[in-house]
């Protein structure tokens, strides 16, 4: 039989976490540490809008804000699925188990691409963020095993 590369992803709208799901159902999880992910921080609008000097002659105007909206959790599920469907492409996984709070989960769904839906084994609404790596792998064992 044919073993297949798994791996599972904990995400909330802040943080996503990912783990590499041992074939031998001994072993925990094991955590891809250059695979930990951290939404940009919100763009806060400022006061004011700056001022500059005019490039001819010695009046000043006001820039236009630059503050870009803030993507959110939705803009994030965005990065999360474009780096996934990368690693699915890669062949760095094949199956995927996805661990992610109710409201993220939302989002994951509307932006994964067909291919990375297809790979999903699994998926559990709950939030594991936080959560240490040993909690999480007995939790996820209750759904995976059971």
């Amino acid at each position: 039989m044919k073993r297949t590369k798994t791996w599972v992803i904990v995400a909330d709208g802040q943080t996503a976490r990912l783990f590499d799901l041992p074939f031998d159902r001994r072993k925990p999880l094991i955590p891809l540490e250059d695979h930990v992910w951290d939404a940009l921080p919100t763009n806060a609008p400022a006061d004011a809008q700056g001022v500059t000097h005019s490039s001819v002659g010695s009046s000043q105007h006001r820039l236009a804000p630059h503050n870009a909206p803030d993507k959110g959790p939705d803009g994030f599920a965005g990065e999360i699925a474009s780096r996934l469907a990368a690693s699915l492409k890669s062949g760095a996984f094949e199956k995927l188990v996805v661990v992610a709070a109710p409201r993220m989960m939302g989002f994951l769904r509307d932006r994964l691409d067909a291919e990375t839906r297809a790979s999903i084994w699994m998926e559990i609404d709950k939030d594991f963020t936080q959560m240490p790596l040993e909690k999480i792998d007995a939790a996820l064992r209750k759904h995976l095993f059971s």
